[in-house]
């Protein structure tokens, strides 16, 4: 496995990536583009972190700050996506080992994400990890007809 920041070529490969992974259980809004271009405008080269697996994109890990303020410019917030080919694989947790080398390199000190009430597959995960939760939106989104809590989760560096 080699993990490595994106590049432009990635960008077929992260698309078809995103579109496997972001369903109605594990985002509350429907996430597709039609074009490299169009992925690369939202998610230019170096802007994620990606693991690659024999020549595929096997998962994908992006952070930034969630607020463009000094004084919130500690914090991270962070999205990963893992092939469901390569779930259970260990692409997920060394994604996350190089979230936070750069994010210790970097003198980040939180980092933080939300997730779905209803996506206990990610809840596990980022638990592991050692995220906590700290804070939940009650019945925030209605997914397929039925109610989900936004949960806020983060972990201290």
């Amino acid at each position: 496995m080699l993990i490595r920041k994106s590049v432009q070529e990635d960008a077929t490969g992260m698309i078809e990536l995103e579109h496997l992974v972001w369903t109605a259980g594990t985002t509350p809004s429907e996430i597709h583009y039609s074009t490299d271009a169009e992925y690369l405008l939202k998610n230019p080269p170096g802007s994620k972190v990606v693991a690659e697996i024999d020549g595929q994109i096997a998962g994908i890990l992006g952070y930034h700050s969630p607020i463009p303020l000094k004084s919130n410019e500690h914090v991270w917030t962070l999205d990963i996506a893992v092939h469901p080919n390569f779930q259970k694989h260990g692409v997920g947790s060394a994604l996350m080992e190089e979230l936070y080398r750069i994010a210790k390199a970097e003198n980040k000190k939180k980092i933080s994400l939300r997730v779905l009430s209803t996506n206990e597959k990610a809840i596990q995960f980022y638990t592991k990890h050692g995220f906590q939760k700290e804070g939940q939106l009650h019945n925030e989104f209605i997914i397929d007809g039925e109610y989900a809590d936004d949960i806020f989760m983060a972990v201290f560096l």
